[in-house]
């Protein structure tokens, strides 16, 4: 790497060694840039004129190097990211629940620059549908959590109005949450409606057992 480092500041007297350095440290803490952030441009522009060498980079780190020209998209992922993305249980079934939004915005045609628009009451809607869950995250938490999903780079342009919190999902969405990341969500539903179901057969149970015991 380091040989491969120098060789690209030695065909360049302009680029110095640190701002390839510091776009791999971007690119590492961000996990995903698009080229038309403002911020961006100029660390987006080194990762692709360099993408072979971060490939390389971030291949010997463990992680896959991704490019979306279409998209104007350059992202990280980690291998084997199933178990390497570590959220508490409602912030990856609210993950999930974002990614549905997206697929729901794509078949519906709905998508503008690869984005999906929505907002909290969809999503806490969508949630509440998918999980079962008889409980909403509070608004201060979801706040909270859409502010750490946008540090991921999956969504952003995130404005409060009257308590609803508006925000876009970026197509990165569908990289961090492949299709097995996808079915979990679809599994968990059909577990909770499992044990939905074997709570509400153990409750007419004893009211049976209640029945026959005033009876004798």
């Amino acid at each position: 790497m380091l040989r491969e480092l120098k060789k690209i500041t030695e065909q360049s007297e302009q680029l110095e060694a640190d701002h390839l350095r510091r776009a791999a440290a971007v690119l590492l803490e961000r996990q995903f840039l698009y080229s038309d952030v403002d911020k961006d441009r100029k660390v987006y522009s080194a990762l692709v004129n360099f993408s072979d060498y971060y490939r390389s980079l971030f291949d010997a780190l463990n992680h896959e190097f991704v490019h979306d020209q279409e998209i104007g998209m350059i992202g990280i992922l980690p291998r084997g990211r199933t178990n390497s993305l570590r959220l508490k249980k409602e912030e990856a079934l609210l993950l999930l629940t974002i990614r549905f939004l997206y697929e729901d915005a794509l078949e519906n045609f709905n998508i503008k620059h690869g984005c999906a628009y929505t907002n909290s009451e969809k999503l806490l809607a969508k949630y509440e549908v998918s999980t079962g869950a008889d409980k909403r995250p509070l608004l201060t938490e979801l706040r909270r959590i859409l502010n750490d999903f946008k540090r991921m780079g999956v969504v952003d342009d995130i404005e409060e109005n009257e308590r609803v919190l508006d925000f876009r999902v970026r197509p990165a969405i569908r990289y961090v949450l492949n299709e097995s990341w996808f079915r979990t969500l679809e599994v968990f539903a059909g577990i909770k409606q499992e044990q939905d179901a074997v709570a509400e057969e153990d409750a007419d149970s004893e009211d049976i057992d209640l029945l026959e015991g005033e009876g004798e």
